[in-house]
């Protein structure tokens, strides 16, 4: 894709960054900008966990002046930031779900004005799950299976009163998280032929307190859903198959008959980076962390009522044997 944009276009996502970094402010940790590292914050404890193992070891071992903003995820806010340098570096870019402005930003023709710094080292799948009660029932509870059949796309139809509810009428309801991330729910449940409707929680904590309540009531529900997540080591879910994803497939493609592709979730970066902050430049390019990890962290917050940087700094205190290596 050409990275010719029109004028207006180029003045309406500027304003969109301005307001999302205005908003961010109260958020920020951080001093100087001339001296200041800005790591980048997201819309998922995944992501938020790995860019805090990250600050702290910069700050902690290293001593930088680091800083967080916020950008939602994989958006033209979080492009235009690493452009103007307002942002220095994202830890966890997943490529499907923002191939149109890493086309823009990352790969256009004349060279990019935002650069990849390698894959972090996580292995990102996505699908939709449902409870595994909901296909095999649960004696201890006394839960009958609703949907026995339920392995495949190509079975929903089958059940979609099951997961009909209020808002969706005879429709399935899909649950999704929110829009901004480039998903298309819509898309693949009319490219499936899927009488299902796509319902939008709004954010990942808001689904996920409706997965919980639906699993603490033994209620059907289809949700869409990620690895790694911590989600798979509290809740017994089954993903639903789908067709396997090819490269005539979305967003390669344009068929959307299909399920998602693995991405090798990747670090972006602002081009001045090398040149202002080269001993961090070393650091964040060694800096790795496994689907393992991540969810090791992301589980310890979720069940012991830990923030972000407290989840962050017990893995760091517990993991020196790791993280000594990536520092230069």
């Amino acid at each position: 894709m050409s990275r010719t944009r029109s004028t207006w276009t180029k003045v309406m996502l500027v304003a969109v960054l301005a307001l999302t970094l205005l908003a961010g402010l109260a958020c920020e940790e951080g001093g100087d900008d001339a001296q200041t590292l800005y790591l980048v914050d997201q819309d998922w404890n995944g992501q938020l966990v790995t860019t805090a193992v990250a600050q702290i070891l910069l700050e902690q071992e290293m001593g930088h002046t680091v800083a967080t903003k916020f950008a939602p995820a994989d958006s033209a806010p979080l492009f235009i930031g690493l452009e103007t340098g307002d942002f220095h570096f994202v830890c966890c870019n997943w490529p499907s779900y923002s191939a149109e402005l890493l086309d823009e930003y990352v790969d256009a023709d004349g060279g990019g004005v935002v650069e990849r710094m390698g894959t972090v080292g996580i292995s990102g799948e996505t699908g939709w799950y449902v409870p595994s009660y909901v296909i095999n029932g649960d004696a201890e509870r006394g839960i009958a299976p609703v949907a026995p059949d339920l392995r495949t796309v190509s079975d929903l139809n089958q059940y979609a009163s099951v997961f009909a509810t209020s808002d969706t009428g005879t429709k399935g309801r899909l649950l999704e998280f929110t829009p901004a991330w480039d998903t298309k729910p819509e898309e693949r449940l009319e490219a499936f032929g899927a009488d299902f409707q796509a319902v939008f929680a709004g954010s990942e904590g808001a689904a996920l307190a409706e997965l919980d309540a639906a699993f603490q009531r033994g209620d059907p529900i289809l949700t869409y859903l990620w690895e790694p997540h911590w989600a798979h080591a509290k809740y017994n879910l089954v993903q639903i198959e789908m067709p396997e994803w090819t490269s005539d497939c979305y967003p390669e493609g344009s068929s959307f008959n299909c399920g998602f592709p693995t991405d090798p979730v990747a670090k972006l970066i602002w081009p001045g980076l090398q040149e202002e902050f080269p001993e961090a430049f070393d650091f964040l390019s060694n800096f790795q962390m496994t689907n393992e990890q991540q969810n090791e962290i992301v589980l310890n917050l979720t069940e012991n009522d830990l923030t972000v940087r407290q989840a962050a700094q017990e893995w760091v205190d517990a993991n020196g044997a790791v993280w000594s290596a990536w520092i230069p």
